[in-house]
């Protein structure tokens, strides 16, 4: 099946968020498995209409037993870049919702995002692996549930935590040990509205230079 058709059956299958402005608006996730970013957006969509486009649902769409491999992790990439460009174009806001390890990757959606006139927001999810080796323990023996299509288990995790590249520049961080999701989604509301905020007085969020206004990094354990 060609990129294109995949990714018009999967935009059909995403929520529809209210337009908000010309570009949209972009929230990037940031976490490895298990550290709680999906249990936080889940909570932000409540808080903040927003599309979410999450690789782990795209992952599922696209193959009944995901294998990870760095062949099938390029292919959903390349989908969700194709859908959250859409819906960027369209005027929403976009939560991606993805372990974006990479630099390279995050900086890929960035670009994609300030091409298209939209301020970004970043926020990076963790937890300590204690807590996230016992996630990732409930999850294997419960398996999938409507909120979490993740296949993601602790060898996926342990090998992504050695491959992991640190997030630089301005961005949010939430840590999920003992704090409740409720709690650090209406945080991250109020980051993306700052963000959002800061940014339409940039004449021109095409340019680098409105992400330069931004300086210091949020976290939330202050």
């Amino acid at each position: 099946m060609r990129l294109d058709s995949i990714v018009d059956d999967i935009d059909q299958k995403l929520s529809q968020a209210p337009w908000l402005r010309p570009g949209g608006s972009l929230l990037m996730m940031v976490g490895l498995p298990g550290t709680g970013k999906s249990s936080i957006v889940d909570h932000l969509q409540h808080l903040l209409p927003c599309t979410l486009i999450a690789t782990d649902y795209v992952r599922t769409e696209i193959r009944r037993s995901p294998t990870y491999t760095a062949s099938e992790m390029m292919l959903v990439y390349e989908v969700c870049y194709a859908l959250i460009e859409r819906r960027l174009q369209q005027g929403q806001r976009v939560v991606f919702d993805g372990s974006n390890y990479l630099a390279a990757r995050r900086e890929y959606l960035s670009n994609l995002a300030r091409r298209n006139g939209a301020p970004v927001a970043v926020c990076t999810v963790q937890a300590s692996q204690d807590v996230i080796q016992q996630r990732l323990n409930r999850r294997h023996h419960r398996g999938h549930t409507a909120k979490d299509k993740s296949d993601a288990d602790w060898i996926v995790y342990q090998w992504m935590v050695e491959a992991q590249e640190p997030v630089v520049g301005e961005h949010l961080i939430l840590d999920t040990t003992n704090a409740p999701p409720e709690i650090l989604a209406a945080r991250l509301r109020d980051y993306w509205l700052e963000v959002e905020t800061a940014a339409a007085s940039d004449p021109d969020l095409q340019s680098l230079g409105w992400a330069g206004k931004f300086s210091r990094v949020h976290d939330s354990r202050r």
